[in-house]
């Protein structure tokens, strides 16, 4: 008698097996389609991506570098290398074209050093398979569009893990700076450092003897931090080397009116993030009262800011619109949004009202798809944890992955939750997800 369960099982592994034999076509076709879409669907910068592109706009025409003297009664300073990166490519070409096409080329590098930890890790038909399930993750396409950070932050990371791999003094400091530049552009570059020195305390004591690869790692980040760090002195007067977001970050996961994510009623009169007169305070002035105040309520308030933790989590984790609603062309109507609104108004015509039926339709159809495509992501991940547990298979480098997984995830918890901020969480893991679907799914059949 024919058992159905394994007819779908055997249908599943002939489609995923037809999938990653094609993977060279559907390279291509993925390179083309980002260009397709650089060219002739350009999005509008919406939210940080606008903030981020007048930062670099204002510094361009005032040929400065960032942070710019009109850049001292902010009330932070965001991704300085990034937004340095941004100020060159507009000497180069003034154009969001220009970044989108830099952004396809951060996207390609990232493509091949997840693919090459993969091939590092496992074998050709597992780094086959990450790179089927890295094109298929949408936001990796719709970032491409877009100018947020977590794309060339992510590269940063992912290429600082694949030199740390490496058995050369060159290559492990290599890594250290790009670890150095990927602090540059984020904060939570620190939680990767973390890992690297988790792991080589733990070497350090097992075989009982000094690990040199950490020092020729912390030596090439500390290289990058005061080479940056001096080139913005220099310019502006200060040892900037990373963003000053934290405060602001701590402020909004810890106050009365916090939520879990972003939530502006904190800057409201009355509430603990209003500042009467902004343009008064320098950034730094202005991050000091914000950690004053966040400090001093989670101090009154710590079992109610630790029980924000959870929905911190949920703001992260539990949907996935990074850059998906940019690929409809319907950036200020994003999942969150929709699902409010239909809780509140229950009326579907009002959702995107200027749209037509197809881009609708459209709408739906990719954030359905996308969303299923990336729970089943989260679901074998989670299997191949439980696997590994059971059967102690972790290794040094899947515990570096794991380790900056946590230590960012902390790092929200502590703060404030965002679904871009798991973007690098789940890039980083693709690796192990393939090799979960390679020894379950596919080891009957042969991906030449």
């Amino acid at each position: 008698m024919i058992n159905p369960s394994h007819m779908k099982s055997d249908f599943l592994i002939k489609v995923m097996y037809a999938i990653v034999s094609k993977y060279k076509i559907i390279l291509a076709l993925y390179i083309l389609i980002q260009v397709i879409f650089i060219f002739f669907f350009p999005q509008e910068y919406r939210s940080d991506a606008l903030y981020y592109f007048k930062l670099a706009e204002e510094c361009y025409q005032s040929d400065q570098f960032y942070p710019a003297v009109q850049n001292l009664y902010e009330d932070y300073l965001v991704a300085p290398f990034y937004i340095n990166i941004i100020i060159l490519l507009l000497h180069i070409y003034n154009s969001t074209i220009t970044i989108s096409l830099f952004n396809l080329l951060v996207n390609l590098l990232q493509l091949f050093f997840i693919y090459k930890i993969t091939q590092n890790y496992f074998d050709e038909k597992t780094a086959r398979i990450s790179l089927i399930i890295y094109i298929l993750y949408l936001n990796t396409l719709g970032l491409v569009l877009l100018n947020y950070s977590e794309l060339f932050f992510t590269l940063l990371i992912v290429s600082s893990i694949f030199f740390y791999s490496k058995n050369s003094i060159l290559l492990f400091t290599l890594s250290g700076v790009l670890l150095g530049a990927s602090i540059g552009v984020r904060p939570a570059g620190w939680a990767l450092l973390i890992s690297y020195l988790i792991i080589s305390v733990y070497h350090i004591f097992k075989e009982k003897k000094l690990v040199f690869k950490p020092i020729t790692v912390i030596a090439g980040m500390l290289f990058f931090i005061l080479l940056f760090g001096s080139f913005n002195y220099f310019h502006f007067g200060k040892f900037i080397f990373t963003a000053t977001t934290g405060p602001v970050n701590l402020l909004l996961g810890a106050n009365e009116t916090a939520t879990g994510g972003f939530n502006a009623r904190v800057y409201d009169k009355g509430n603990a993030g209003y500042i009467a007169k902004p343009d008064t305070m320098t950034f730094t002035q202005t991050g000091e009262f914000y950690q004053k105040q966040a400090t001093n309520w989670i101090k009154v308030n710590t079992i109610k800011w630790i029980g924000l933790a959870p929905l911190k989590i949920l703001h992260t984790f539990g949907y996935d619109d990074i850059a998906i609603s940019s690929l409809a062309g319907t950036a200020e109507w994003n999942i969150t949004r929709t699902i409010k609104f239909l809780t509140n108004d229950r009326n579907m015509n009002d959702i995107l009202p200027t749209e037509s039926i197809q881009i609708k339709v459209l709408y739906f159809v990719l954030q359905i798809v996308h969303h299923i495509y990336y729970f089943l992501l989260i679901i074998i991940l989670i299997l191949w944890l439980i696997n590994n547990f059971k059967k102690k298979l972790f290794t040094e480098s899947s515990l570096i992955h794991l380790l900056f997984v946590l230590i960012g995830t902390i790092m929200i918890m502590i703060t404030v939750g965002s679904p871009r901020y798991k973007y690098p969480f789940v890039i980083v893991m693709i690796p192990f997800i393939a090799s979960y679907l390679q020894s379950k799914l596919l080891t009957k059949n042969s991906i030449e």
